[in-house]
């Protein structure tokens, strides 16, 4: 029985919904000529979305400085010394940190890119305003926005490779961005790291200097020693004092040489570190344009007309309904007494 209601009144709904949209297919034939008309001057007039990739990784296998193989073969010499310095820390894992920079972006803003049979600057690019007197950190402030908002970073979690899209509205820009972005994250991460190994080998050859000079002085000491004393052999004391002056020789020959072993170390690092970056995937001219999508624009047009219709067709329904009715009675009575 309540099903046999329920189907009866599925059944009128249904009729209602049929009347009303047959009564009313003019209106609904001219909502979705207007819906139309508005995605398609959209579709025509929305900037164009070409996208340029690139693909990255470290150049060793972890993504972290490890050691070559002739790093290896030296630092055995120097009985494991040199540990320190084949396992420093990578400015890899800092790329979108690096690429979303106030200083990184504003170098890209400042460079000169060829758009529309023109050469201008990344900011006025993106400004699509000429003044003779213009507010240049304005423009690099509204620039470093539109510019964070067409790079789009991607880490892979399961190895040391990121990605990183360039969009814009013309194909070969978008090629040319990606590789000023490529070139200064090269120069960038080369130059973090290149300038910490400086400092390195700074404090490195000073102590190298330093144990050279205590060396040299200790061996001349031990030199006067023997010449001004020929009867050390018969002497316990002048041999004890002899000892101490070659073991003071040994510990600072040892450190010497560790030193040194270090230095050399460092020396190689600092050739490796100069490109740090592997390039898998260099940046590609867009072939053909990524958005706005036909499809896209046509299953947001179905989707909006069908949300309309149904709110209109609710609506119609509601007001025919006794609780319509007493809702427009009660509205037509305020405003008599109004």
């Amino acid at each position: 029985m309540y099903i046999g209601y329920f189907l009866i009144t599925i059944m009128e709904i249904i009729k209602a919904i049929l009347y009303v949209l047959k009564n009313k297919k003019k209106v609904l034939f001219n909502l979705f000529f207007l819906l139309s008309c508005i995605f398609i001057l959209n579709y025509v007039y929305k900037d164009r979305i070409y996208i340029s990739d690139i693909k990255l990784a470290h150049n060793s296998e972890d993504g972290s400085s490890n050691s070559s193989g002739l790093s290896k073969f030296v630092s055995s010499f120097s009985g494991g010394t040199g540990g320190s310095i084949g396992s420093s820390t990578t400015n890899f894992d800092m790329i979108p940190e690096v690429v979303y920079s106030r200083s990184f972006l504003n170098k890209i803003l400042e460079k000169d890119f060829y758009y529309q049979g023109e050469s201008k600057k990344l900011y006025s690019i993106y400004s699509k305003k000429s003044s003779k007197n213009p507010n240049i950190p304005l423009l690099k402030l509204d620039g470093r926005k539109k510019l964070s908002q067409n790079i789009s970073v991607s880490k892979n979690l399961n190895n040391p490779v990121i990605g990183i899209s360039i969009s814009a509205n013309d194909k070969q820009l978008s090629f040319d961005i990606a590789t000023a972005v490529l070139e200064q994250l090269k120069k960038d991460l080369t130059s973090f790291q290149l300038e910490r190994i400086e400092k390195e080998l700074s404090i490195i050859k000073s102590q190298v200097e330093v144990s050279s000079m205590e060396l040299s002085g200790l061996e001349e000491s031990l030199k006067d020693f023997r010449v001004n004393n020929s009867n050390i052999i018969q002497s316990p004391t002048l041999r004890m004092e002899e000892s101490r002056k070659l073991r003071d020789i040994l510990a600072v020959s040892n450190a010497y040489t560790s030193l040194k072993v270090q230095l050399e170390l460092t020396k190689i690092k600092y050739l490796e570190e100069a490109d740090v970056l592997q390039v898998i995937d260099a940046p590609n001219l867009p072939l053909r344009k990524s958005g706005p999508r036909l499809r896209y624009m046509l299953l947001s047009l179905i989707i909006t007309f069908s949300f309309i219709t149904f709110l209109y067709v609710y609506i119609a329904l509601f007001l025919k309904s006794d609780l319509g009715k007493n809702i427009q009675g009660a509205v037509s009575s305020v405003r008599d007494i109004d």
